[in-house]
């Protein structure tokens, strides 16, 4: 992977802990602090929030049988997760905040939510996160809680900074919530209590942990890591994953053996002050280097979180020339959406995909709480996105998905961890071209090339219904109202927008013969879905069965993919747009409805009933519409600039009221809802503003 940092051979990592104001720790010089540039990636905020509840964790047949409260207790197979954590790329060693206010049942080790069996919508986050600075290096990075969701008293902000490539500091910043009530029994002086906790532990088992005079001693087999602290109130060292949870809520931490370690500092949290908790940390060959770095790194805290914040003043600054803070918070979320993910494809639910993966990389998830997996049409998207921060990071999003360690040997492209014998739509070699001309280079071009190639040839041998007309399932949406199995609109015009770039990375590298074929491909498939899939009485395309008939004529994006493949003829080109135009069908306040408003099945957001999902039967999608911006541009510019407004507005709107980016929104109010991280395809605002309208 292009953005693998250089390995560093066996450390010793110092952590130094102090209390704000009471640090005793004092720096004999001032720190020399590296420009974020030039920092390395190996460390970042890569840890996942939830490993719970997904298919490699899965229990028996199960893939939600780890829950929440089995996920305190249960070790896990692939990965590991917690709060505003960090890790190395490596999952060497792991650092996460918990935080407990003595009265919930569960100390924070991890961020509270439903599985998709218990959750309203689905899988539905409860606690309320929100994401802030971060940077291409993670040299900042900003997350706020407010705790406990059930009855907000207390504002944290986990801040990190790294001074350099070997060390760096971690503040969390303590304050009463605006507006909140004390709670029932609040301490003298209408102060209420928190315990904030740093845990360190390291990925293999094997390691231990051993006390020292302030603090502890991680002994990994290749390195060491020590958390000191000033004066901690309670420790924590050994072997089960729920003592943390166990011993804090009986009292306090107790010292026995294993791998975890933890330091745990009781605050006392009054209604106009603030309390923060500094941590330094230090990599360097023996222990007394180490030790002196991290104590000069914490007593220089604050001048490294200014000088960091100063920093990101500059960084995406003064790439557009409006939406400027949504732009930039687009991006530097789709960098909190980065995330360590580790699976070989064992699970007890889908025991047929063992081994025929082999993901151990630090990739875009589409969105770190709700959907912690690889999603693969998402991932072309957030190539494209993260193109605009640099080149290869979004190239190495498709350098994945496209390498053997994820697509199969007869081309297939497994869609997410829940369906990975289902296909996405196939957008790789748009994506892949789109990346290209963010600055990736023809080299990039030539590497995912074959991978591009066997796609396409999978879906040509496997997918082909009928000459130029293709099925493909529910291609990523879920509940969208089209047949499938059938002869369908949105495949068919998929594989004709696939097509159309591959012609042009045919020619890029000089492949003549592929791109005439490629040339050749959208003309049949154009061909097909105009003799076949067209409505003339209706003026719009529709799934059609195999004998001719069409089993829903409800319209919807399914019908719009062959406007996006640039597929439809003039004189039908414009008896859609007039649809799309139409408030009574298509067009919102908010931009392109999912499924029309005329339509019996039309839900603009949330189900009216619990359990059910409406997500694509109505609401708006960043993604989609994304790519009807492009196609409207290129025959209606007024509409596509309209289009685009709406879309920014919509977003930055959501953003500034709520501080997130949404999975998608409702098409009557404009309210975000799903997954409420969705920086991955949602961060597509930030195309929207810096392009006018994409490129092709």
């Amino acid at each position: 992977m292009t953005h693998r940092a250089r390995l560093i051979g066996p450390l010793l990592l110092l952590v130094a802990l102090a209390l704000g104001a009471g640090a005793i720790l004092i720096a004999t010089r001032t720190p020399a602090i590296t420009p974020w540039a030039e920092l390395d990636t190996r460390w970042g905020t890569y840890l996942s929030e939830r490993e719970w509840g997904t298919p490699r964790e899965a229990v028996g047949d199960d893939p939600w049988g780890m829950d929440y409260l089995s996920a305190v207790r249960q070790p896990y197979a692939h990965g590991e997760d917690g709060i505003a954590g960090l890790v190395d790329r490596d999952g060497t060693f792991h650092i996460g905040w918990a935080v407990w206010d003595t009265r919930q049942v569960r100390v924070a080790e991890r961020l509270f939510g439903w599985g998709n069996p218990s959750g309203e919508h689905g899988e539905e986050i409860v606690d309320r996160r929100t994401f802030g600075l971060n940077t291409p290096t993670s040299s900042v990075a900003e997350a706020t809680l407010v705790y406990p969701n059930s009855d907000p008293q207390f504002r944290i902000t986990f801040t990190q900074a790294r001074a350099d490539d070997r060390g760096g500091v971690l503040i969390a910043s303590v304050d009463r919530q605006l507006g909140a009530e004390p709670g029932a029994s609040p301490a003298a002086g209408g102060e209420l209590p928190l315990h904030v906790v740093l845990k360190g532990w390291f990925g293999d088992p094997a390691s231990s942990v051993e006390p020292i005079e302030d603090g502890i001693l991680l002994v990994g087999p290749d390195s060491v890591v020590a958390l000191v602290s000033v004066d901690p109130d309670d420790r924590l060292i050994s072997a089960e994953k729920r003592a943390l949870d166990e011993q804090l809520r009986d009292g306090g931490l107790a010292e026995d053996e294993g791998h975890i370690g933890a330091l745990a500092h009781r605050l006392s949290i009054g209604t106009t002050t603030a309390t923060a908790a500094t941590f330094a940390w230090a990599e360097a060959p023996d222990g007394e280097a180490a030790a002196g770095r991290a104590r000069e790194l914490l007593g220089s805290a604050d001048r490294i979180i200014e000088a960091r914040r100063a920093e990101t003043e500059r960084v995406f600054a003064a790439e557009v020339s409006e939406h400027e803070p949504v732009y930039r918070q687009a991006l530097m979320s789709l960098l909190w959406s980065q995330s360590l993910y580790r699976w070989d494809g064992t699970s007890s639910w889908i025991p047929e995909w063992e081994g025929r993966v082999a993901a151990n990389d630090v990739l875009i998830m589409p969105d770190k709480w709700e959907f912690p997996w690889l999603a693969t049409w998402d991932s072309a998207f957030h190539a494209v996105t993260a193109a605009l921060i640099d080149p290869q990071l979004g190239a190495d999003q498709l350098r994945f998905i496209l390498s053997p360690d994820w697509q199969q040997p007869d081309g297939h492209l497994p869609c997410a961890e829940f369906v990975m014998d289902d296909e996405c739509p196939p957008v790789f070699s748009w994506a892949a071209w789109r990346v290209h001309q963010a600055g990736a280079g023809t080299d990039f071009l030539a590497e995912v090339y074959p991978g591009l190639l066997a796609n396409h040839a999978y879906w040509k041998t496997r997918l082909e219904v009928e000459p130029g007309l293709y099925t493909g399932g529910f291609l990523g949406m879920d509940n969208l109202p089209r047949a499938e199995g059938q002869v369908q609109a949105d495949a068919s015009g998929w594989m004709a927008f696939s097509a159309r770039h591959l012609e042009l990375i045919a020619e890029e590298l000089g492949d003549a013969d592929g791109a005439a074929a490629f040339r050749d491909d959208v003309e049949a498939i154009g061909a097909a879905v105009n003799e076949r899939l067209w409505d003339e009485d209706r003026g719009f395309y529709y799934d059609r069965n195999t004998d001719g008939e069409a089993p829903i004529l409800t319209k919807s994006y399914a019908g719009l993919v062959p406007l996006i493949a640039g597929i439809v003829p003039d004189d039908r080109a414009e008896r859609i747009l007039d649809t799309l135009r139409d408030e009574r069908q298509f067009l919102s306040p908010h931009g392109i409805r999912s499924t029309s408003a005329d339509s019996v099945l039309y839900r603009p957001g949330y189900a009216d009933q619990r359990g059910a999902n409406s997500s694509w039967r109505g609401p708006i999608w960043l993604p989609l519409n994304y790519l009807l911006v492009g196609a409207i541009g290129e025959r209606d510019a007024a509409f596509a600039a309209d289009l685009r407004t709406r879309l920014v507005e919509l977003v930055e709107t959501d953003w500034e009221r709520t501080g997130r980016f949404h999975e998608y929104f409702d098409a009557e109010t404009g309210e975000g809802l799903g997954a409420d991280a969705q920086a991955g395809w949602t961060a597509l605002v930030a195309n929207l503003v810096v392009e006018g309208w994409p490129a092709d």
